[in-house]
Formats: structure tokens, sequence, C-alpha cells
């Protein structure tokens, strides 16, 4: 057995299993994070599923993606065009406990049970020795998984066996309200997603059949159900029903003791009117109660025919599809490999699939950000699933599409006559960003939705999706840069943009940001592009797009002279690039006085402290540079990592990721291995201590660009795919899939030797380092020969 830290351990002949040796209070937290299971819709912490103090979860919470409380945030001081409203992800009640007792004695545990997650089947297990004061023993298993196959359904199976007696049992079981989640107020990245207070009961019901409380939040369009039902393998009576308060419905069962066991499931259900969205309804079309409640107790009983055991089956057939297109294997390091195939299962466990809903920064593992979505999703996590699961992808960015006609009106309300403007934080479409130097200043983000667009248009070539919604997407957001910028004079009639910020969060409110100039001006140039290859496809149609759109010829030109002549800082005397334009003016931030208890910086100094010192939460010109792929010399690529890298505190889990990318780009494979290691452990080691409020889904999907665009050099050109890999020395072999062009092949990196084999589709063209390749359904197979360094 090998020890990754304190409580967590691989099992060296099961690589797919995450389990845990022991509990502690100060774990805990953290372990229910990792042990969260999730389907994209609903999701839950992996906390103990008996009811008893020594299992008393840390953060108790499941998840409703999409679905959210909208409260009005409080200013002493307001101004015009700040967010009025905050998105709270819903969390629904907690139906995975349950209580056993034998003749009024409650069984209790003799210690903190066993506990592990199978990532292959996503499934989570909990073993229990449980006594009672009499001297009565039983062990209990519990079983539990979030349906791949139903989007709304967790089920719970237990198995109890009886040590040393016989007769009945009694089985109590809730449904119930979790209490406040929030540890820190003065901590920005942690939410308060308890909606106790703001719960009002409509009805409650428990029968036999099924039980459910059915609840109006706040908001008066919001209703939740949470509707169970238990299926017993042994005759049972259902003996008791009690609710002592609008939160909590306790139901009780006795039941004999077959052969000293029992065994039955639970069978929990959430239901709120964003989970009933669907291309044919309206998301704010009102929902009838009754019809609420008619369909919860449907798909209950849809579920209870089909059983558990074939529910199971279902759920592990979807994920062995899963794993048979998105596994990486890594040979020669048990950790990576256990915690990439964890980083993966959580990105595919948290991401939305219908349109409707997207991907918070936090999963739904916790309450983090109050589940909001950020740019995470297009930079650093669509590309991900652009590789493995490009309907996931396309999914997200169509989430961004319907939640255009609000970027469009933000736009307008922050004095743009055109345009749209995404929100920095949000669930709905609506900007939640109550701190906009670090928020909506990040006008960045219009990019990098464009980004994504233009990434999974050349990986897919889906022009289905172009012409439906990506085309538009693209044009709505570009459209707001003329009016953010100017030709100034004064800077040789280059392109400026004023007071912005860039994904370095430590310098704020600035003018001429690198990274947002030089996104724009992709942007821009992507969006050109993108008309006159709409234009070569279908002509007609794309001078309809463009009718609809009202987008001149004029407004064309326009975007091509910004593109052209857009200021890009540049410091010829050590050939770096400023971060903006007062950046290399401030003063260096003391590092070697500043003790590692004050990290990270935005918890300990106020920001204008911050903001007046040479100092970066996370990677800024380092993120262009990559972003910027061979527009850039990699002269300056490796000057700008030179200058940025020491003085980047890499307080954002954002940030490793990034300089690994780029230590691979520029030849440093040591460094670019000792980032990937960061990134990759930064939730299974809790590197950054904040773990336990939800993981970090971009450093997660960050560790799989680590290895596919660092390590393997991909790069998507025109019609192929390039790459220039290099295996890390710490591992003995590396294998992966990707789907692209139309195709999917499969990488095996081995000491010496790379092969590319065609699995799917008629030809793959790539480039090996300068050598271009081309694979066919008669030779899918390329064998090279790799130099060692």
């Amino acid at each position: 057995m090998k020890t990754l830290n304190n409580y967590l351990a691989i099992d060296e002949d099961k690589q797919w299993i995450l389990s845990q040796d022991q509990l502690t209070h100060l774990s805990e937290g953290v372990i229910e994070t990792l042990f969260s299971l999730g389907n994209g819709t609903l999701g839950t912490r992996g906390t103990s599923g008996y009811e008893s103090d020594i299992t008393q979860p840390e953060c108790e919470g499941t998840y409703i993606n999409g679905s959210y409380i909208r409260e009005t945030i409080e200013y002493d001081e307001s101004a015009y065009g700040f967010a009025q409203f905050n998105n709270k992800m819903m969390q629904a009640f907690n139906t995975k406990a349950i209580e056993i007792s034998s003749e009024n004695e409650v069984f209790k545990p003799h210690s903190i049970g066993k506990r592990h997650v199978n990532l292959h089947q996503a499934s989570y297990h909990e073993v229990l020795q449980l006594h009672s004061d009499s001297g009565k023993e039983i062990k209990l298993h519990i079983t539990r998984f979030v349906c791949q196959h139903q989007q709304n359904m967790m089920i719970n199976h237990y198995q109890i066996e009886a040590v040393n007696f016989s007769g009945k049992l009694q089985i109590t079981s809730s449904i119930r309200g979790s209490d406040s989640t929030s540890q820190n107020s003065n901590d920005p990245r942690i939410g308060n997603l308890s909606m106790i207070d703001k719960l009002h009961c409509l009805e409650s019901l428990s029968t036999p059949e099924y039980a459910f409380l059915l609840h109006q939040l706040s908001d008066p369009k919001s209703l939740m159900i949470a509707a169970t039902s238990h299926q017993f393998e042994q005759k049972n009576k259902h003996i008791k029903i009690s609710s002592n308060s609008k939160n909590v419905l306790t139901e009780q069962f006795e039941v004999e003791l077959t052969d000293n066991k029992v065994t039955f499931s639970k069978y929990s259900l959430y239901l709120c009117p964003q989970t009933l969205t669907s291309n044919n309804q309206q998301q704010n079309a009102p929902v009838d109660e009754q019809a609420l409640i008619t369909q919860a107790r449907e798909e209950l009983l849809c579920a209870k025919n089909l059983g558990y055991q074939e529910n199971l089956q279902l759920h592990q057939q979807l994920m062995n599809d899963f794993w048979q297109d998105s596994d990486v294997i890594i040979e020669g390091h048990d950790q990576h490999q256990l915690a990439i195939r964890l980083n993966m299962l959580h990105l595919t466990m948290s991401a939305g699939k219908d349109g409707q809903r997207n991907i918070a920064a936090k999963g739904l593992t916790g309450p983090g950000y109050d589940g909001h979505y950020f740019w995470d999703s297009e930079i650093y996590i669509i590309p991900y699933f652009i590789y493995t699961q490009p309907d996931v992808a396309k999914s997200l960015l169509s989430y961004r599409f319907n939640s255009l006609a609000k970027a469009k009106s933000r736009a307008t309300e922050m004095g743009h006559e055109q345009g749209a403007l995404f929100p920095w934080r949000t669930i709905s479409g609506e900007e939640c960003s109550s701190f906009f130097p670090a928020g909506t200043a990040q006008y960045h983000i219009n990019a990098a939705i464009a980004y994504a667009v233009r990434q999974y248009f050349k990986a897919s070539d889906d022009w289905q999706f172009i012409w439906d919604e990506g085309a538009e997407l693209v044009i709505e957001t570009a459209r707001l840069w003329p009016s953010l910028g100017h030709f100034n004079k004064n800077n040789s009639n280059r392109f400026c943009i004023d007071t912005v910020t860039g994904p370095d969060e430590y310098t704020a409110l600035v003018n001429n940001n690198y990274y947002t100039n030089s996104m724009a001006k992709i942007h821009l140039s992507f969006a050109i592009e993108l008309i006159n290859k709409l234009s070569v496809n279908n002509e007609i149609r794309c001078n309809l797009l463009l009718t609809k759109l009202n987008l001149s010829i004029e407004e064309l030109n326009i975007w091509k002279e910004i593109a052209e002549r857009m200021y890009l800082p540049h410091q010829a005397e050590q050939n770096i690039s400023p971060q903006d334009d007062s950046f290399l003016d401030k003063k260096p931030w003391d590092f070697i006085g500043t003790p590692k208890d004050k990290y990270p910086l935005l918890l300990n100094f106020h920001p204008l402290v911050i903001y007046r010192h040479q100092v970066l939460k996370q990677a800024d010109v380092i993120l262009a540079n990559f972003l910027q792929d061979d527009e850039v010399d990699i002269r300056l690529k490796r000057n700008n990592l030179a200058f940025y890298e020491p003085i980047t505190t890499h307080d954002s889990t954002l940030s490793a990721c990034t300089h690994s990318l780029a230590y691979s780009e520029t030849g440093n494979h040591q460094a670019a291995f000792d980032y990937f290691d960061d990134t990759v452990l930064t939730d299974l080691n809790n590197l950054h201590n904040n773990s336990h409020y939800g993981v970090h889904t971009a450093a997660m999907s960050g560790s799989w660009m680590c290895i596919t665009q660092g390590f393997a050099g991909l790069r998507i050109r025109d019609n192929y795919a390039s790459f220039q890999p290099n295996l890390p020395k710490q591992w003995q072999g590396l294998r992966f899939k990707l789907k692209l062009l139309g195709c999917q092949v499969e990488l095996t990196l081995s000491r010496g030797q790379i092969t590319y084999q065609l699995l799917s589709g008629k030809q793959f063209s790539l480039k090996h380092y300068q050598q271009d390749y081309l694979l066919t359904e008669l030779e899918p197979t390329l064998h090279i020969a790799i130099d060692e360094d």
C-alpha cells in the first residue's frame, strides 16, 4: 500500500479505487469533496450514509446544477451598473442518511467506517460496524451512485448483516434540509448555499409507495421537490411517519431479518423547474406544482420497476463508455494515474449536458463560489471535452448561446451600443460579481467564449453548430471591442483598451492589459475569418445571417483595422511583453519578506496594497502567449516566462497548469513536469487548503491539457493535428485517445517510441515534429522512434 498523504491511499492492485484509511477532523471536509458523485445535473458530497455523531459531516450538500435562487446584493454604497442580484446554486435536501434500531435501541458505530470511491464505476462505498447498548452488532454496507442514465436520480443501496442476533429491525429514513455551509465570510472563494431560511413548505406526503417534500423558495418561480422511495428485498411494514418541521420528513420501516440480513435500496429524486427545461420549454415558464409531484412519482416508480441491479448496470455501462473514450493511462507513477482519473471523473460528473447549464468552478462538489460559472469553462475546461466528449463541449457553448440575450442587455447597460457582454460569474446569465474590479472589468471573458468556439470548430468541423449558434455567438461578442477601446493618437494611432482587468486579479483596472488586447485581436481576426468561411460554404445563407444580425461591410472593415492595429505592449530592451502600460513601473513585491502564512495574498492584504506592486496571482502574459500559439516568437515566450514566473504567487489554481504548458512549449521539461505535479494533485493533496469547499474543475481539466497539449504537444492546424511529444522521465509510458477532425486516434508514448493509431474515421493527417504522416483505414498504425533527451 503506497500512502499519498495522511488520509488517502492507493490500492496498487486496484488503481481505480480511492480509499480512506482514517478520518480526522481536519481531513473530513476534503474527503467529502473527493468522494462526491454527480452526473452534470445532480451532485452530492461524499458524506456518510449513516446518521450518527461519529459520522456527522463537515459539509453536507446535494446540488442541482443550473438551478438557483436569486438574491439581492446589498451595497452600502452602490453605483450605476453594479450587479444587482446574486445567483446561488440550489442546495437540495439530504436524502442519504438512515438510522437503524432494534427494540428501541439505536445502533451506533464502533468507530469511523471504511469508505472508498470506485472511479471506474463512479460509485461510493462504505462499511460500518454498528452496535447497540445491549450488545447487538450489525455490519452495514452502503453503495451509492448518482445515475448517469437518469439525470435527477440518486440511489443508495444498503445491506445489513446481523452478527449476533435475529428478529426485527427498525429503519428510519428521512428527507431533511442542510445547515449552513459557509465557514469564513472573509474568503471570497467560499459560498453559503444553505436555504433553510428561504424555504416555504407547500406540501409533504408519505405513503408506503413514496414520500416527498415540496418547497417554494424566496423566488416564487423556484420550486423544489425532494422525493424518495424504498425497495426492500424482505417483507417490511411502513409503520411511522413524522414531520417535526417544515424541512424534515421522517419515515420508519420495520423489517424481519432473513438469514440474518436485510437488503434495500433508497431511490432519491430531485426536481425543480430548471431540471425540466428542454428545447421545447422556456426556462422561465411556470411549472404546475401538481405536475412536478406527478413527474416525481412516475420517475421514482419507473426506477423501482427497473430495480437496483438494472439501474446499476445501466449506470455502469455509461461509465464504461466514458472511460473507453476518455481514460489516460500513465505507467510508472501510481499517484499521477489515480489523480488524473479522479480529475477526469469529476469533470464529466460536473458538466451540464443539455445546453441549459454549464460547469461550475467547484463542480457539483461543494458550496464554493456559490456554484457560479466563470471563464474557466471556455479556456480551461472545454478543451478537455472537445477532444474526449465533443457533444459536451458543444452543450457548454450552447449554454452561452442560450444566455446571449442577457449578455446583450448587459452590454447596453454598460454603455455599449452594440454587441454582448457576458457576465464574469453567473448561473442564470446575469452578472453576479459584486466586486467589479475583479469581475465585470474582466472583459476578456468575451474573447474566451469566442476562442472556445474557434477551438471546437477547428477540431470538430461542426458546421451545423456554427450556423445555428456559433457564428452569432462570435459576432455578437466581437461587436463589443470597438466601443471598449479607441485608436490612440498618442500611441501611433494604435488601438488601445483602457481600464480593464486581465486574468491576473492582483492587477486591476489597467490600460492595455496584454492578455485582453491579444485575445481581442484573436477574437476579431477569427470573426472575420469565420464570416469568410461561411460565405464560401453557403453564400446565400451567410448573407441571410449577416442581414439578420445587421452586420455591414463597414463594421467588418472596422474589425479588421482594429485587429491589425491592436496595441500589444512590448519592451524592447528586455524583449518582454509588459502586462499593461504601468506594470513595469510598479514597485516589486517583497517576496522574501512575506511569510508563507500570508498567502494567498488576497486573504491578508487590502486589494490596493496588492494592486500597486509587481506581483501576479496567476499567469497573464504567459497564458496569452500559450493561446497565441505560433503567432508569437519562441524567444519572446521564454523571456516572458523568465520575467513573470518569479513574481507569480500561483495563489490561483489556474496558474500552475498554464506554466506547465508554457514550459513544455519552450523546452524546459523538468519545470513542465513540476508544475503538472502541482496541477494534477491540486485537490487530491489539497494543495491550496480549500478543497473542502469543492474541487477545482479548471485545474482538473488543466492537468489533462498538460498531458495532451504539453507533454504530447498537441496543436490543431488547418485539417491536421501537430504533435511534439516528450515523455516525462518520471514515467514509463503514456496512452490516451483523442476525437478530432472526424476521427478517433490513440497515442501510445513509451521510452524511445510513439505509436499513432487510427481507431475510427477514414484518414487522419498529422505532423510529428516537422514530418507529415497520414493514417488510413488500410494503414491505421504508425510507429516512430524518439530520441531520448
